[in-house]
């Protein structure tokens, strides 16, 4: 498959990471607790960002954002997290590239502590 004019070998997609989606649950007083629920494990391409990228990214106060690009699946959506390793990052924006459900490029950033 053809991305922006390239050629995407699937053997870049080497990163493991897990999808999470968010979800709100009760505790024993009554009382809304967020938590998050696993939807899949799946290898990624991970292109951390670099040069004027960098600078453009702290504009938006971006904190170690990234590129992830993944195989399609038509349950992730903005209001999914992506943990690799045991850093948890937030959804910026996803792409499903050229309306093709092949594959989806999600700009991520890590999320704050606490």
């Amino acid at each position: 498959m053809e991305l922006n004019g390239k050629v995407t070998n699937p053997g870049e997609l080497r990163t493991p990471i897990t999808l999470k989606k968010r979800t709100v649950g009760a505790d024993a007083g009554g009382f809304q607790t967020p938590s998050l629920s696993t939807i899949a494990a799946v290898m990624a391409k991970w292109t951390n960002v670099h040069g004027s990228e960098v600078w453009i990214s702290q504009t938006v106060k971006a904190v170690q954002p990234a590129t992830v690009l993944i195989r399609y699946r038509s349950d992730v959506d903005a209001t999914c997290v992506v943990v690799k390793g045991s850093t948890v990052y937030e959804i910026v924006s996803l792409d499903n590239i050229q309306e093709r459900s092949e594959y989806i490029e999600l700009k991520v950033k890590r999320m704050g502590s606490g």
